[in-house]
C-alpha cells in the first residue's frame, strides 16, 4: 500500500498474512502471543499447586524454544527492548546457544504431549488454531485447543478480533518509517497508530518499549 505517487508506502496485516494463511517467513500466526502467555504463566503466576509448578516448567521451556522465532519475527534488539529482565536474560542465554536455528512453529510438538497426557507449554495453535484469520473467543476456539487453562481462556478473550499479521504489520511500518526523512509523520507511521489499538489489545508493549524515541512517543500518545 502507498501513496499515488508510491514514495511514501505503508503495510496492512493483509500484506503480512493473507486469508487462511497459516504462516510467514516461517513465523505461524498466534506464536508471538503463544509467547507472552508463556512468559506469563512461567515468570508471573503464583504456583500455588503442583500442577501449577509443572506447567510454569513446561512454559518456559516453551518460550525458551520460541525466543529464535520471537527476536527475527518481531525485531527485538533492533526495533525492541525488552522491558522485562528476565525475559532479557532468557534471550540473551537462548540466543547464545541456539541463534542459528531455524524458526519453528512446535505444534505437532504440542499435540503430541496434549495426547499424551502431558503438560505443555502454548504454541500459536493455542491462539489462533487452524484457519482463523481473528481472535475468537475462548469459547469459540475451545474445539479447536483442547485446553481448559484459565490463562489461556483470559488471553483468548483479550485477543478477541484482533486480525493476524497485526503486529507484523506494526513492525513492518516501523522499519519503512526508520527510512523517511521524518518518520513520525509518515505514511508509515500513520499506519503504525491505525494498528496500534490492536497492538495494545494483544498486550506486547507491556513486556517491549520501542527503541526509537519517536515510535516510543507515538506508541504512548497514540
Amino acid at each position: 500500500m502507498a501513496d499515488e505517487m508510491g514514495s511514501d508506502p505503508c503495510v496492512t496485516p493483509e500484506q503480512i498474512m493473507g486469508a487462511s494463511q497459516q504462516s510467514a517467513g516461517g513465523h505461524r500466526k498466534g506464536t508471538t502471543s503463544a509467547f507472552f502467555l508463556n512468559a506469563e504463566w512461567a515468570l508471573r503466576q503464583p504456583q500455588r499447586t503442583e500442577h501449577d509448578r509443572l506447567q510454569a516448567a513446561a512454559c518456559e521451556r516453551m518460550l525458551r524454544r520460541q525466543m529464535v522465532d520471537i527476536v527475527r519475527s518481531n525485531g527485538v534488539g533492533d526495533l525492541f527492548d525488552w522491558r522485562d529482565q528476565d525475559i532479557a536474560e532468557i534471550c540473551r542465554q537462548e540466543l547464545e546457544q541456539r541463534g542459528g536455528e531455524a524458526v519453528q512453529a512446535f505444534d505437532a510438538d504440542n499435540r503430541a504431549a496434549l495426547a499424551a497426557g502431558d503438560v505443555c507449554g502454548f504454541t500459536g495453535e493455542d491462539l489462533l488454531p487452524a484457519d482463523q484469520d481473528y481472535g475468537a473467543s475462548a469459547a469459540a476456539t475451545e474445539v479447536s485447543t483442547h485446553r481448559s487453562d484459565a490463562l489461556l481462556q483470559e488471553h483468548l478473550e483479550r485477543q478477541r478480533g484482533v486480525r493476524k499479521g497485526t503486529f507484523g504489520a506494526f513492525c513492518a511500518n516501523y522499519r519503512l518509517a526508520r527510512q523517511h526523512p521524518n518518520p513520525a509523520s509518515s505514511a508509515a507511521a500513520e499506519m503504525m497508530r491505525e494498528l496500534l489499538p490492536h497492538v495494545r489489545q494483544l498486550g506486547y508493549l507491556r513486556w517491549w518499549r520501542c527503541r526509537d524515541a519517536w515510535a516510543d512517543a507515538l506508541a504512548a500518545d497514540a
